[in-house]
């Protein structure tokens, strides 16, 4: 009988770009980068709520955009269980998963056409 290796899953860390999708279940993302500006977070709801502000004060047309689109806004926009504000005054919901906040972000930056300018990095 040959002998099997296990092989360790490879360790998610690095920089990625938002249209790659690792598992970052367990992670914690240190950093976001947004049209070449490097923004450090801790928390997977910090870079939600720092992408939404940079969006905001890049192009106030761009945010009005993204409530317009049904889904974002129905998550978005209509807060339930942890609220926070945007530097704007917008209440938004930032209770979501890693794997949500990526997909939420994703979906900004294509509605936004900023996708091949937003990257991440998590440790």
């Amino acid at each position: 009988m040959p002998v099997i290796k296990k092989v360790s899953k490879e360790e998610v860390t690095g920089e990625y770009t938002i249209d790659q999708s690792p598992d970052v279940t367990g992670k914690k993302p240190v950093q976001i980068t947004i049209s070449e500006n490097e923004y450090p977070v801790r928390t997977w709801r910090q870079m939600l709520i720092t992408f939404l502000n940079d969006i905001w004060n890049k192009d106030s047309l761009n945010f009005d955009r993204i409530k317009e689109n049904r889904q974002l806004s129905r998550m978005l926009f209509r807060p339930r269980n942890t609220p926070e504000k945007l530097e704007n005054g917008t209440i938004v919901e930032t209770n979501f998963s890693a794997t949500v906040i990526l997909a939420i972000i994703t979906k900004i930056s294509e509605i936004c056409d900023i996708a091949d300018q937003v990257s991440y990095a998590v440790k």
